[in-house]
């Protein structure tokens, strides 16, 4: 057998030893905690410096802060891929190997829900995922491959030109396991961290 073949039987073993390494997802999360803490009060301040500080940490950027409504997003952030070891808005493998072969984003929003006391009663966290759908463009020429990710390419479906304004980002539902690993984290940073089953770390 020559080297080059060899080679190429090396690309399939490869991906299937990976595949395999990811093993199976958990299917029991928890993205919710229920607390018990009277509004206003330090401990609620703490909380929810916590929640913000927790978040811009991830590289999250925040959009809404709404202390009265008891709920916090961010702006949706192109996920973390393989080779950016330094960010952590991915939590496993699968995901981030998902996050490496396709364009994903996520946006996280954090939620106090209140009691009939007014006190907040549980803290949930929610990761949303989508991926881009852009239309697909022709190349009618070798060159035209340069060009794939620019507006001056035509598309299959007769647009003269494709751009940003045509891309659509579709929803993917959400990501449990991100969602566990921000609650933790928020918890630890709150001294809430004795709630905790297990610490946060990436799977």
């Amino acid at each position: 057998m020559s080297v080059r073949y060899a080679k190429l039987l090396v690309i399939p073993v490869l991906a299937g030893v990976i595949v395999g390494c990811l093993g199976p997802r958990r299917s029991d999360y928890q993205s919710s905690k229920a607390v018990a803490i009277a509004d206003p009060s330090p401990q609620a301040d703490r909380l929810w410096e916590a929640v913000q500080e927790t978040l811009r940490r991830h590289r999250l950027r925040l959009d809404r802060v709404d202390r009265r409504g008891g709920v916090i997003t961010t702006l949706p952030e192109i996920s973390q891929s393989l080779l950016e070891f330094w960010r952590h808005d991915v939590d496993t493998m699968p995901d981030l190997w998902e996050a490496t072969l396709n364009p994903l984003r996520r946006w996280v929003e954090v939620s106090v829900r209140r009691g009939d006391d007014n006190a907040w009663n549980e803290l949930a966290v929610m990761v949303h995922k989508e991926r881009l759908s852009s239309p697909d463009r022709q190349f009618n020429s070798t060159g035209a491959a340069y060009q794939y990710f620019g507006d001056s390419l035509p598309s299959t479906t007769g647009m003269v030109r494709v751009t940003p304004e045509d891309d659509v980002w579709l929803d993917l539902g959400r990501d449990p396991a991100m969602e566990e690993y921000l609650l933790r984290a928020i918890l630890e940073r709150a001294g809430l961290e004795r709630d905790l089953n297990r610490p946060a770390n990436r799977d």
